[in-house]
C-alpha cells in the first residue's frame, strides 16, 4: 500500500481532553504489513502558547498504522515536504505549503456549529 518516499503526515489521536496535538511529518523508508518506518520531524502543540513547534532533530520512527491510535494522511507527491508548516487561526489548524496545498486538521469537536 505505501511505498518508499511516500510523504506522510501522522496525527496522534487525542485520547484525553488535556492531550495536546502531536504530529509527525516525514517520508516512508519502508512499509510492511501495517508497520511503517518513517524519517522526519515531530511537531507538538505548546500548551501555554498554543503554537505548534517543530522539534529540531530529525528522527526515524517505526509506527503501527493499523493500531487505531494514529490518523495517517498520504500527502501528494507534488508537495515539497520542506516547505510545509502548520498555520493556526483560533481553533483552526492547517498544514500548508503557503501556495497551493492546504490540509485542514481541525478536530470536528472543536469546530464552531
Amino acid at each position: 500500500m505505501l511505498k518508499n518516499n511516500d510523504k506522510l503526515l501522522v496525527c496522534y489521536r487525542r485520547l484525553f481532553i488535556n492531550d495536546e496535538n502531536r504530529f509527525f511529518l516525514g517520508t516512508v523508508d519502508e512499509y510492511d504489513n501495517g508497520l511503517v518506518k518513517i524519517t522526519g520531524h515531530s511537531f507538538l502543540r505548546d500548551g501555554i502558547t498554543g503554537q505548534i513547534a517543530e522539534k529540531s532533530s530529525q528522527a526515524t520512527k517505526i509506527l503501527s498504522i493499523s493500531a487505531g491510535s494514529l490518523i495517517v494522511y498520504l500527502l501528494p507527491d507534488s508537495v515539497d515536504i520542506d516547505k510545509l508548516h502548520f498555520s493556526q487561526q483560533k481553533l483552526k489548524i492547517c498544514l500548508t505549503d503557503g501556495q497551493d496545498f492546504s490540509l485542514d486538521l481541525t478536530e470536528k469537536s472543536l469546530r464552531p456549529s
